[in-house]
């Protein structure tokens, strides 16, 4: 069916917009539903990163502490909160209850908390906790004594598992047929990756250049800009929600809004993996322990750069607008690059195959981590060299390297790493397929992510400092990136043979390794 569907569309249309006229209405109506909750979540994520990383007692050393002492119990309690609204409520009306709650307390933080937050931070916890524990621990202490600037770092990145995740595509998936979804969801992907684009020049336009009237009486700058921003992400919700009520009344059927809010919320029959469960499925595996090892490359090498980069951000940036400003021009850059790998993935994959597609990624990420350890290292050595090819110091040099490592490495994760790593489950059985990706996103999430996070800790707890800890970071970086690299390479080869004497699908060409 797939098959026939496809050859209905000549080359060109195949390639940008294999839409069905019926399917036109419903596609652009999600595609615009998805661009603006990703606008906003691109906005709010640069601001609760300046605002966490600029305040007072406060660095990037706070970040690991708030992944698993904010983020980890966050997601716990907000999962349990949408599974007791599904229970009362049609996926509707919780999707207008959760936004609304998300804008409420937005509007709360950026006109109540933040201009009260120097009366209602703990600082006199903070600083009978300094004076107990050891240095450290200053990270941990940050978290408690600024709690409302934690608060609004986790809702914020809640808004990408609550908003994203499991309110939109849950909605898409309830509403979408599997082979419309095939030519669908890429579309989708490629206008989430244009979301950052707009995100970002909305950011510097509402900071630099248009001002709401009403906020005209607030002379302090930083707090201006917050406010600004709050209002604008306001406005984006509200007219998500608006966006989510015409598809609920014009494009959805009410027998099938209806069929997909019968009983409780459903549950998939496949029982989660346990973290344990997890290794040992894949280490009965040769084809899956390669791409667990790439799953795992990404997630520790992104956890360990970012927290080094924003360390460097921190010293460098001492206006917090300034800060904003260089991060928003960032993910202006990862949507462009994003967007321009998304378009021509299909290109790469079939002309130059999958391997050396997966290995644009590490590769990216490998170089740049060469210029960002080398001008943060030896710094004193190369300020000739940087003064007078760039014009900078080497600590700037520094800051510029672990910025464009990061624009590159996200946009490269965005446009081809999940593509490929989704491409690689395709030879597998369907059990295989289905086991074996629930068993790399459990320990994808499980190490990857809090594990990496938990090391960070460890060495700021021993070692006094990010700073101090970093040769260490370094070296494990580099082996990480070693171990990816090398897993392409296998993984790419047992790939090939599994799809020599198979097409991946009914219309792609076999891709050449």
């Amino acid at each position: 069916m797939d098959k026939d569907s496809n050859n209905q569309f000549g080359l060109f249309r195949s390639v940008f917009w294999p839409i069905h006229r019926i399917e036109v209405k419903k596609v652009l109506a999600m595609l615009f539903l998805l661009f603006l909750l990703c606008v906003a979540y691109g906005i709010i994520r640069n601001l609760k990163d300046a605002l966490i990383l600029t305040a007072k007692h406060s660095g990037a050393e706070v970040i690991p502490f708030i992944k698993v002492w904010g983020m980890l119990p966050g997601v716990f309690i907000a999962t349990w909160v949408y599974t007791r609204l599904r229970r009362y409520f049609s996926k509707e009306k919780v999707f207008y209850i959760l936004i609304s709650c998300f804008i409420s307390y937005f509007l709360l933080f950026a006109f109540y908390l933040y201009p009260q937050s120097e009366k209602l931070h703990l600082d006199q916890l903070g600083s009978w906790l300094t004076s107990v524990l050891p240095t450290g621990f200053k990270g941990f202490i940050a978290l408690v004594r600024n709690w409302t600037f934690t608060s609004f770092y986790v809702i914020s990145e809640l808004w990408a598992v609550m908003v994203l995740s499991l309110l939109y595509w849950g909605f898409a998936n309830d509403f979408t047929k599997v082979n419309e979804a095939k030519r669908t969801y890429g579309i989708l992907n490629i206008g989430s990756n244009l979301a950052p684009i707009m995100g970002g020049s909305l950011a510097l336009l509402f900071t630099h250049v248009i001002s709401f009237p009403f906020l005209s009486s607030i002379s302090d700058h930083w707090t201006h800009t917050i406010c600004q921003l709050i209002v604008l992400v306001t406005c984006l919700g509200i007219a998500s929600m608006g966006v989510y009520y015409w598809i609920n009344r014009n494009v959805i059927g009410k027998e099938e809004r209806l069929a997909s809010d019968e009983g409780v919320l459903s549950v998939s029959t496949q029982r989660r993996l346990s973290l344990r469960e997890s290794i040992r499925y894949i280490l009965h595996s040769r084809y899956l322990v390669p791409l667990a090892i790439i799953v795992l490359g990404y997630n520790i090498s992104i956890n360990f750069t970012d927290v080094l980069w924003k360390e460097q951000l921190k010293q460098f940036f001492l206006d917090p607008n300034e800060m904003l400003e260089h991060m928003n021009k960032i993910t202006i850059g990862i949507g462009i690059l994003a967007t321009m790998g998304g378009v021509f993935f299909s290109l790469m994959v079939t002309r130059l195959g999958w391997t050396f597609t997966a290995m644009i990624t590490p590769f990216v990420m490998t170089v740049l981590a060469i210029g960002f350890f080398s001008f943060l290292f030896c710094g004193d050595v190369l300020t000739a060299l940087a003064s007078t090819l760039f014009g900078l110091t080497p600590f700037a040099m520094t800051v510029y390297c672990g910025s464009m490592q990061n624009c590159m490495s996200k946009a490269s994760k965005y446009s081809v790493f999940d593509a490929t790593k989704e491409l690689a489950f395709l030879p597998l059985d369907a059990e295989a397929k289905l086991k074996g990706k629930a068993a790399i996103d459990g320990l994808g999430s499980g190490i990857g992510k809090s594990g990496s996070s938990l090391s960070y800790q460890g060495f700021i707890i021993l070692l006094g400092s990010v700073a101090l800890s970093t040769p260490y970071v370094a070296v494990i970086l580099f082996g990480v990136l070693l171990a990816w690299i090398f897993s392409v390479f296998s993984l790419g080869k047992q790939f090939k043979k599994m799809t020599t004497t198979e097409q991946l699908t009914d219309s792609v060409p076999l891709p050449e390794v």
